[in-house]
């Protein structure tokens, strides 16, 4: 079960590598790089319609948000940032659970009614891909300068657009984690409405868990609260750093719902009644 995080950052770095090379450098620098682009659910859907973005839902149907920790290049940023965080602070402040903000939704639905009506602007500063082709366009900026004009955006503005939203990025992860992730990102928040009905989610077994903090302190999305045994799945983004961390094997990514074992009310209810 453990193995699942070295999978997932294994992933996530091959595809981060692929995505800056197709961005930074060339879009015809390997066939692999193309396929990365095309498998980004927001360009996928400009270019081949709902076909790609309903494999994307079913995927997460089945495992939850792993588009968010392993495909998406702008949520490997924020883990490249969190971790500098942690071993560059001199004050590592732990990771704490925090209530969702209900402004997640209404940006999503201005994105996508943007999207529909070809407003392009929006998505220009919200979309995961559209932000990390404007950082990568601010490195190399010829590899994108077409693109940016196709946009109706001169390069000098793409650029500032890039540094900007790396600036923006990097104070929001060293901050709050993948708080872009579970507040801001559109995509991330239509993920996140299959929450309840995944397949495979996040679980806390409550005879097992020893109140230790450890899978609290180190969520990235702040969605787990270990002392009401919760954890917000409509935020989770299938880091599985918790699962490495928790000593107990007390939080795991299964198929079934935990229920409260309750051996000892049973015996002290029978006794009562004798």
């Amino acid at each position: 079960m453990k193995d699942l995080r070295t999978i997932r950052i294994f992933l996530a770095t091959l595809f981060f590598i692929l995505s800056v090379a197709y961005l930074a450098v060339s879009p015809t620098l390997h066939p692999i790089a193309r396929v990365v682009a095309k498998i980004q659910i927001i360009p996928s859907l400009i270019a081949t319609g709902m076909g790609a973005v309903a494999v994307w839902f079913g995927i997460t149907f089945i495992f939850g948000r792993i588009y968010c920790s392993t495909i998406c290049p702008v949520g490997t940023y924020q883990d490249v940032v969190i971790w500098l965080r942690k071993r560059l602070g001199r004050r590592r402040r732990p990771l704490k659970f925090r209530q969702p903000d209900a402004i997640r939704y209404p940006l999503a639905i201005i994105f996508f009614v943007s999207l529909l009506l070809g407003i392009t602007v929006v998505a220009f500063w919200l979309e995961p891909w559209s932000i990390m082709r404007n950082i990568c366009g601010a490195i190399h900026p010829s590899a994108q300068e077409e693109a940016w004009l196709t946009l109706g955006i001169g390069m000098t503005t793409g650029i500032v657009a890039g540094i900007v939203s790396a600036f923006l990025l990097t104070v929001c992860a060293a901050i709050t984690g993948r708080g872009y992730c579970t507040e801001v990102c559109p995509v991330g928040t239509a993920l996140g409405l299959l929450s309840d009905y995944t397949l495979l989610h996040i679980e806390i077994d409550p005879d097992k868990c020893i109140n230790c903090m450890k899978c609290e302190e180190v969520c990235e999305a702040n969605c787990i609260k270990v002392v009401s045994r919760y954890v917000d799945n409509s935020r989770c983004i299938r880091c599985f750093d918790c699962l490495k961390v928790c000593p107990n094997d007390a939080i795991r990514y299964q198929w079934h719902r935990n229920r409260r074992g309750t051996p000892l009310v049973t015996k002290v209810g029978s006794k009562a009644k004798a």
